[in-house]
């Protein structure tokens, strides 16, 4: 696959719905990366913030990413709340990659 045609990391979205555990989400969205083309390497760092929907750190061909699982897809839900059946439009939880930046902000190829 050339390098042009690969999806940036940041937009590989993993629908793992609203049950999964961190550690499957990070695994699903490694391997969406994978099958982009790209070459990603889990850190063995741990999550900061796991209760902030932290799931950890990957590399990406030299940058790094941490991975989150928040409500961040649409999906449909059933409702019979008022006795008839309808269907809702909800968030569902994904995991999703946020650039890591230097402690300042700084990008070194930027310069």
């Amino acid at each position: 696959m050339a390098l042009d045609d690969r999806t940036d990391p940041a937009q590989i979205i993993a629908k793992v719905g609203d049950f999964a555990d961190r550690e499957r989400a990070i695994e699903v969205w490694m391997y969406l990366a994978s099958q982009a083309g790209w070459q990603v390497d889990l850190s063995p760092a741990k999550p900061e913030n796991p209760d902030d929907g932290d799931c950890g750190i990957v590399e990406v061909e030299g940058l790094r990413y941490r991975i989150r699982l928040t409500p961040r897809t649409r999906t449909k839900l059933a409702d019979d709340t008022g006795g008839k059946l309808t269907w809702r439009t909800v968030f569902s939880h994904a995991a999703w990659a946020e650039p890591v930046l230097e402690p300042d902000n700084h990008v070194p190829y930027l310069d």
